[in-house]
């Protein structure tokens, strides 16, 4: 049988026909932006969203996706905001968030839970995907080492 769905090439997203990933996540923030119900997610959605379409430097993926590991462990945003910034700052590192060499092996990974499977239709549904999206980016790149 012939697969006629469009496809994310970066993700593998499966998309509707006007769609791109991109088109997606900037609804999930528009939503976050304007309406205060699903904003308690915002620290987890950008972060989802980028590594999944490689958009860290290979430095900036391993801060980032450690940060993300305890922010669902339980790290509230508010008091890394008002504490250490844990070396995101760009006074306290030496390398750039997003410019640079990237992860190749983000290439293989297969996502179990992308920006698509997110729905907008309700806070409650949004935050509890958007949670869900961010332990299985966790474990889907559980496997891969820092080098």
């Amino acid at each position: 049988m012939i697969d006629f769905a469009k496809h994310c090439p970066t993700c593998g997203a499966t998309l509707g026909d006007a769609d791109t990933c991109e088109d997606l996540f900037s609804r999930t923030q528009a939503k976050e932006f304007s309406d205060t119900d699903y904003w308690p997610v915002h620290h987890l959605s950008v972060p989802c969203y980028k590594i999944q379409h490689n958009g860290y430097s290979r430095e900036g993926f391993w801060l980032v996706r450690a940060l993300l590991e305890r922010f669902t462990q339980g790290l509230d945003p508010q008091e890394f905001l008002s504490g250490e910034r844990h070396g995101l700052g760009s006074r306290t590192r030496n390398f750039s968030l997003v410019k640079g060499e990237k992860l190749t092996e983000l290439d293989d990974v297969k996502w179990s839970f992308l920006v698509s499977d997110v729905r907008l239709d309700t806070a409650e549904h949004y935050c509890r995907d958007v949670r869900q999206w961010a332990e299985a980016v966790l474990r889907d790149t559980a496997h891969l080492r820092q080098q």
